[in-house]
């Protein structure tokens, strides 16, 4: 049994035509519009997709409401995963950590980013149920991701191209073709964006430094300030912070980030009586903490942003920084702030 997000739910309605009623949209799955707005609200998949069908039956024969969903899309929608995206410097990290999240977190499809004959291919998997639903659903999937391109790069940006396993549009083929501004193919092996190596490796447009700033002001406020020069132990901090959502970086990422080799850093950290895993540590601490006093971020999300595998790795490692699980934490904050 697989579950959607509600937000997915808000989305698709927001798109459906004034003929239906929006209540009762909501009803059909199981939830009310204000549940729609909390995070941590799930439906089950057959119920969307049956919403899916229901709005489509409503549009059609130029059923198009998954694109305009799509389009409607911003990287702030998804979290802490849409901000890992969004602070990425190339499309290509990107893809690696959103890659990352989906093999770790993400229970309702599978996700791969492939490279193949000079082409990265960006591909989805989710075979059954087969229905119409499913496939309305698919398209809207590949079509957030192009959106989040556009957003994090240049709006003309178009995948080389886009292909789906069904075997013909769910949709308008007239607006697939136009919302893709590329050929669409149906009846692949899987489906994928396709889209050219080296557009790949482009700076993003937003990339670190506006991000940064988002998730380095807290840790910046509560290390010790030095006049003469930002601290070596901050600007570690810093950038372990802004990599974690790949994974742990090594201690030679890190020098290479700041400008010099991982001894020179190892002889350093040592003289000022710190150890490297000891700045890990530390950095997900701090990033824990800011993210778990935000409820729009999912224990799960927060877990991935601060370069945990599973979500129960993350509780055990929190207890140990914090000396109580996450939700508890999480609870205590909300408490103090009414």
């Amino acid at each position: 049994m697989t579950h959607v997000a509600a937000m997915f739910v808000k989305k698709m309605i927001d798109q459906a035509p004034d003929t239906l009623d929006r209540a009762e949209l909501f009803a059909s799955t199981g939830i009310t519009e204000d549940d729609a707005s909390d995070p941590n609200t799930v439906v089950l998949d057959t119920q969307y997709y049956s919403l899916l069908e229901t709005i489509a039956a409503a549009e059609a024969p130029d059923i198009a409401f998954h694109l305009r969903t799509s389009a409607a899309m911003k990287c702030a929608d998804f979290g802490a995963v849409g901000l890992a995206w969004k602070s990425a410097p190339s499309l290509r990290r990107s893809f690696q950590r959103m890659d990352r999240y989906a093999r770790a977190f993400n229970k309702t499809a599978t996700f791969r980013l492939v490279v193949k004959d000079g082409f990265s291919m960006w591909t989805h998997q989710r075979l059954e149920p087969k229905r119409l639903g499913m496939y309305l659903s698919t398209e809207g999937t590949l079509g957030t991701y192009v959106a989040m391109c556009r957003e994090t790069t240049f709006p003309e940006n178009k995948p080389h191209a886009v292909q789906f396993r069904h075997t013909e549009p769910a949709g308008s083929l007239e607006a697939l073709e136009a919302y893709f501004r590329c050929p669409v193919t149906f009846g692949a092996e899987i489906d994928a964006i396709i889209l050219p190596e080296e557009r790949l490796d482009r700076n993003n447009t937003v990339g670190d430094e506006s991000i940064w700033r988002f998730l380095t002001t807290h840790i910046e406020q509560t290390l010790v300030e030095e006049d003469h020069e930002q601290a070596l132990d901050r600007q570690v901090i810093i950038q372990i912070a802004n990599m974690l959502s790949e994974g742990i970086p090594t201690l030679s990422d890190i020098a290479a980030s700041l400008g010099m080799s991982a001894r020179t850093l190892q002889r350093r950290l040592a003289e000022k009586g710190y150890t490297f895993q000891s700045l890990v540590d530390e950095a997900r601490r701090q990033l824990a903490e800011k993210f778990l006093t935000d409820t729009r971020y999912s224990i799960a999300q927060v877990a991935f942003l601060t370069g945990f595998s599973e979500q129960s790795a993350f509780t055990r490692a929190f207890k140990r920084w914090a000396g109580q699980t996450p939700g508890a934490f999480r609870d205590g904050a909300h408490e103090s702030r009414i």
